[in-house]
């Protein structure tokens, strides 16, 4: 009993110190080919639109966020 107890925290500590390592290994993404150039490679991006107006209601619709009346139900 002791001895698990002894063992178990630094193997669970290994554990996840290796699935943390297995995390930034995975989200590094694929390794650049050997012959290409070393550097970032910007690209553009098209101008959006940062905020769009919302649509606007039907007649006698209501949406009161305080209350959520006027919201649909959910399925679950």
């Amino acid at each position: 009993m002791v001895a698990v107890a002894l063992l178990l925290p630094p193997l669970l500590l290994c554990g996840v110190l290796a699935l943390g390592r297995y995390e930034e290994r995975l989200l590094r993404g694929p390794a650049p080919p050997p012959h290409a150039e070393p550097g970032r490679h910007l690209r553009a991006v098209p101008d959006v639109p940062a905020h769009e107006p919302p649509a606007p209601l039907p007649e006698g619709a209501r949406n009161d966020r305080r209350t959520g009346e006027g919201r649909g139900r959910h399925a679950a």
